[in-house]
Formats: C-alpha cells, structure tokens, sequence
C-alpha cells in the first residue's frame, strides 16, 4: 500500500479526524493493537503541539502527517511550517522529583522517544521535518 498522507490545520478540531485517520490506516495494514495504540498516542502528542505551540501565532499554518508501511516497521513523517523547534533536543523530563518541584513539559516527547524505535529531525526548506521509525 503506498503511503497516506493527512493534512493538518491549526485547529484543535482537526486532532480527532487525524486520531480517526491513523485508526484507519492502521486497520488497512493489520498494525498490532499494541503498536496501533503507540502510533496513536504518539501522533496526538507530536501534532498537539505543533498547534498549540508550533502556531500560535494566529496565523494559517499546515503540516503533513505522512504514514508508511515499510516491511514491519511504520514510518511517520511529520512536516510543517512553524518556527524550527528540534523536539530531540530537549532534555528527558525529571521524573523522579515530586510534581510541584518538576519543571512543566516534555513528557509528551518522552513518550514519543520510548514509544518509536528511531526518530530524526531536521530544518529544511523553512519547515520542521521529524520522521519516526515504530517497528512492529
């Protein structure tokens, strides 16, 4: 199956119809719940922020979410046109302190980095591009 590819706005309207749009996909490849859920959570969490962050400037923003079978791996590729912002670049999140001591953010990337196999970032073209590798 070749890829499939969604268009993202900068709505938070738009997380439920990507949720919908990876369930599908997912189906259509016979993706293990495990790893179906993992692409899930995954996804919500990466396009999350770039609407809630990434453009919050106000102004039209879109990014791509491509997804790929490759053998028994899931390739992610994630594009859009908000300010450079390297999620791989950030600290993993202390976890150990209490709540009201711990620095607010970035467990979602820490998900993001125990739930896939492999993850890229770079800038090109004005755009961010993370690609992420699920192995099955």
């Amino acid at each position: 199956m070749p890829a499939r590819t969604f268009r993202l706005g900068s709505s938070v309207d738009d997380l439920s119809a990507l949720a919908a749009f990876v369930e599908a996909f997912c189906g259509e490849q016979s993706i293990p719940d495990r790893a179906s859920f993992h692409l899930g959570v995954v996804l919500e969490e990466v396009a999350s922020n770039i609407v809630l962050h990434g453009f919050a400037d106000g102004e039209a923003h879109e990014a791509t979410v491509t997804l790929s079978r490759e053998g028994d791996s899931v390739r992610i590729d994630v594009v859009d046109d908000g300010p450079a912002f390297d999620p791989l670049s950030t600290a993993a999140p202390d976890t150990t302190s209490a709540l009201i001591d711990r620095e607010v953010g970035g467990l979602g990337v820490e998900m993001m980095r125990k739930m896939t196999d492999s993850q890229t970032y770079r800038r090109e073209d004005g755009r961010n591009r993370l690609t992420l590798v699920k192995r099955l």
